[in-house]
């Protein structure tokens, strides 16, 4: 078994040792062509999530498969692109309007401090914290990409119309663009690039199909659950709900909360618990007790955290883009340890049982 694995690692670098002038010449117009395509980045990772989202659509039709691209790319790039541009909206308008109505936040609460009589040093220590929070919040929020108004407004409206053709292609010709790839590979470690292709495969499905479908199911129901209580822009609180719901451990509860408070405070006690009820019996448990679980635990054995973290720190480096790219980066490197690991395991054989 050393003198296999020996000769593999030989074969493999002389086969780079004879290439590495055409891989360098490869490489460059590459990283060109890729320096260029930067501004379109949010297009290209939005096609590649919708893709594998879509994949389940296009397998219904069988053989037709450039029939099945075309219906998933439409049922599933249009709606989930407008969700996603009124989400976005609406995060920028709540950012814009917490910016600038500090002030009257404070007042606010001021008031209704002295209607409760809360004590001044405990109103002193709120008031303080909360200023804290929102300077916290306004730097956050300047800082994110998408807050650039102008040319990146005309960026996100082109990524998400880019975002269909990247879907349909890669829906209808991405199989055989991955069995090319694996032509350039030397033929004793395509079955090695293969396994570690097929887990990151399954994890980054698991991880895009768990997360988009239970934020599609709680961004729908939650539009009617608003709308039927009578909340302002219900389908734009819908698709922050949407937005919440890619997240794990985040979910709907970012926009459930908030808004059972406001109505607790304006509209009563009885109103305020009955919406949190409701809203949480139909939006959160259908979706989070029942669909999550099944589609991330059969299709992906990444960590509830490690999706969460990537998901929350793509948003804010890199905005709509990054928010699924650093998903799909924790997918490949939780792929590429895990079958390392198993064929370290199988290498080292079952442990000895001591007597």
């Amino acid at each position: 078994m050393p003198e296999e694995d020996s000769a593999q690692q030989e074969g493999g670098s002389g086969w780079l040792e004879r290439r590495r002038w055409t891989l360098l010449l490869v490489s460059l117009p590459v990283l060109a062509v890729a320096f260029f395509l930067i501004p379109l980045l949010d297009g290209l990772i939005l096609g590649t999530v919708f893709a594998y989202i879509g994949r389940p659509i296009r397998d219904i039709f069988g053989s037709r498969r450039r029939l099945g691209s075309a219906v998933a790319a439409i049922w599933i790039t249009i709606p989930i692109s407008i969700i996603l541009a009124l989400g976005a909206l609406e995060i920028v308008n709540q950012a814009i309007w917490l910016t600038q109505n500090q002030g009257a936040i404070i007042a606010g609460i001021r008031e209704f401090s002295v209607q409760i009589e809360i004590p001044p040093p405990i109103y002193d220590l709120l008031t303080g914290s909360l200023q804290n929070v929102l300077g916290v919040a306004t730097s956050v929020a300047a800082g994110i990409p998408v807050f650039n108004y102008g040319k990146n407004l005309m960026l996100l409206i082109l990524n998400l119309i880019l975002s269909i053709p990247v879907c349909y292609f890669l829906l209808s010709d991405g199989e055989s663009f991955a069995e090319s790839w694996f032509t350039m590979i030397p033929p004793e470690r395509v079955a090695d690039h293969r396994t570690y292709f097929n887990r990151i495969d399954r994890i980054l499905s698991g991880i895009f199909l768990g997360s988009m479908y239970t934020a599609i199911m709680g961004g729908v129901i939650s539009a009617v659950v608003f709308f039927s209580f009578g909340v302002p822009r219900p389908f734009a609180l819908a698709s922050l709900v949407f937005i919440a719901g890619l997240v794990p451990i985040l979910t709907a509860w970012a926009v459930i909360i908030p808004l059972s408070v406001y109505r607790y405070l304006v509209l009563g006690p009885m109103d305020g618990l009955l919406f949190f009820a409701v809203a949480s019996l139909l939006i959160y448990l259908p979706s989070e007790l029942i669909i999550r679980p099944y589609l991330v635990s059969t299709r992906s054995s990444i960590h509830p955290l490690l999706v969460m973290l990537s998901f929350l720190g793509g948003a804010l480096v890199a905005g709509i883009g990054g928010f699924f790219l650093a998903p799909a980066i924790m997918g490949i490197i939780v792929g590429v340890y895990q079958v390392r690991r198993e064929e370290i395991v199988q290498k080292r054989g079952p442990a000895p049982i001591e007597g």
